[in-house]
């Protein structure tokens, strides 16, 4: 296996990809059912055959990872031949970035001092692997708002 299974709620989710993928091993329900039951070897192949499947599909996309804890931000994005990093930091003990106040309060307080942003970028060494490193790592794949939102303020700033 080159990632990891998938959760049941994320097999759930992809039910009928699933369902298209068995199709195409002339699996149905029915054998299926049989396969789980008594060959189970066959059928933990079978699942960890799809979750890498899907796992590299996701992975070989430009995205956005966030990994929030309550003083940082992390946020990449991931490009096809580097991964951009914006770091957002506070100090502030009160503060804690994983919560509605906690943003509000950063969104308020960019030009602060209580604020500290940093900026990187890293070539990768195996693309796939680096970024599901950081989601191993607690990160969440997402849509970049913060990450736009974040470089835009900061290419207004220069």
């Amino acid at each position: 296996m080159e990632y990891k299974r998938l959760s049941k709620e994320q097999f759930e989710a992809l039910h009928q990809e699933f369902s298209t993928f068995l199709a195409a091993y002339s699996i149905d329900k029915k054998n299926w059912y049989q396969l789980k039951i008594h060959h189970l070897d066959q059928a933990d192949s079978i699942l960890n055959e799809f979750s890498d499947l899907v796992w590299n599909d996701v992975l070989k996309k430009n995205l956005f990872v966030e990994h929030l804890n309550p003083k940082h931000l992390f946020l990449f994005e991931c490009l096809e031949d580097q991964m951009n990093l914006i770091l957002v930091n506070t100090e502030d003990s009160s503060i804690d970035f994983t919560s509605e106040a906690g943003i509000s309060w950063m969104e308020a307080n960019m030009h602060s001092d209580s604020v500290s942003i940093f900026q990187s970028q890293k070539k990768y060494k195996n693309r796939k692997q680096d970024i599901f490193d950081l989601i191993e790592k607690g990160g969440r794949l997402s849509e970049g708002v913060f990450y736009k939102s974040i470089a835009s303020f900061l290419s207004k700033t220069r």
